[in-house]
């Protein structure tokens, strides 16, 4: 009990500062913005294309279901594009109500457990993420590279430098990942006791689980291709939103406008980019001509539309537990006509 209390107490220290932060971010961000003309912009609101965005979401839940798929259709009986898609939208429960985005990833985890071993079930998911991360920070460093205006703000340099940093460190373990393999490949035959070695023997079955995708180049680049879809989808997404507020920039600063801020919600220094992400979209929509009042309800749509999605999921959540509690308690045949029969002979 008293290492649960402690748990909490640090997990509850390490999320209040960051929202604490984001919070303070976005109120420093609207704070010289006009409330009336907020209200008479959100009076004009278009909500079909909102309502739009909100069923496209689920189209995109369908395409990542499709590349998580690929990378796990191997050998493996895992399940249906269907039942994946179910799965990452209860995801979407954890990764926006959770203080931590990795709560949809281990829940994804978790929910494959049954049909793939865990070593490749994780192996699964950080290669889909890692794909999709990949081709969102390439190109959010080549829109930034390419639009001078976002070279000249904070927002801009700071994303183009995490970019940096991301494949840097993205190349050193793709030239340094050989040794790293030979390394656990000796530790994990040898035979010797210790918990250090139990752990690196662990340890090795998922690095070789990840460490098979190497062998699969087919599979990596149908999950390439399907992640660029994915980032059309978000753009098409945030144009959408967009369009219901009446406030659409041009395809290029559009573009560089949702990647970047896509990539800052992924920054570690925000729960889920709670803050940070509604002040990126509102400084730099305001940089291409979009109103102050525009760019904050697109900010505020954009983040109703994910809470939107996290209901769903938690509904769809609740009635998966319910029916399968029900099944469990639902007795067999065999069970009813067992416990009758010790009944009749005591």
């Amino acid at each position: 009990m008293d290492t649960q209390q402690t748990r909490g107490k640090r997990q509850f220290l390490w999320t209040a500062p960051k929202v604490l932060f984001g919070l303070a971010l976005l109120a420093l961000v609207v704070r010289g913005m006009q409330w009336g003309e907020l209200q008479e912009s959100w009076q004009a609101i278009w909500w079909l294309p909102f309502a739009a965005a909100i069923g496209f979401r689920f189209v995109m839940l369908a395409a990542r279901a499709w590349r998580w798929s690929v990378l796990l259709r191997h050998n493996n009986p895992c399940p249906g594009i269907r039942e994946l898609t179910r799965v990452l939208l209860k995801a979407e429960l954890f990764n926006n109500l959770l203080p931590s985005t990795a709560g949809g990833d281990i829940y994804r985890v978790v929910a494959t457990k049954p049909t793939c071993t865990t070593p490749t079930a994780t192996a699964g998911v950080l290669a889909d993420r890692g794909l999709g991360m990949v081709v969102l920070v390439v190109s959010a460093l080549l829109v930034v590279a390419a639009n001078p205006w976002t070279r000249q703000i904070y927002i801009g340099q700071a994303v183009a430098a995490v970019a940096v940093l991301a494949l840097g460190a993205l190349v050193a373990v793709w030239v340094g990942r050989a040794r790293v393999s030979q390394w656990l490949r000796k530790r994990a035959e040898t035979d010797d006791g210790g918990t250090v070695n139990a752990m690196l023997r662990y340890a090795w079955r998922y690095y070789e689980a990840l460490e098979s995708y190497a062998r699969r180049p087919r599979q990596l680049a149908k999950g390439l291709a399907l992640s660029l879809i994915l980032l059309a989808g978000l753009i098409v997404s945030t144009y959408l939103i967009c369009l219901s507020v009446g406030a659409v920039p041009g395809i290029i600063d559009l573009t560089t406008v949702a990647l970047t801020v896509t990539v800052i919600s992924f920054l570690p220094i925000f729960i889920n980019g709670l803050g940070g992400q509604e002040a990126a979209f509102i400084i730099m929509f305001q940089q291409v001509g979009v109103t102050p009042s525009q760019a904050a309800l697109i900010a505020l749509l954009s983040r109703a539309a994910a809470v939107i999605m996290a209901i769903i999921a938690g509904l769809l959540y609740l009635y998966d537990s319910s029916r399968a509690s029900t099944a469990s308690n639902v007795a067999t045949p065999e069970a009813v006509a067992s416990e009758s029969k010790s009944v009749t002979s005591s």
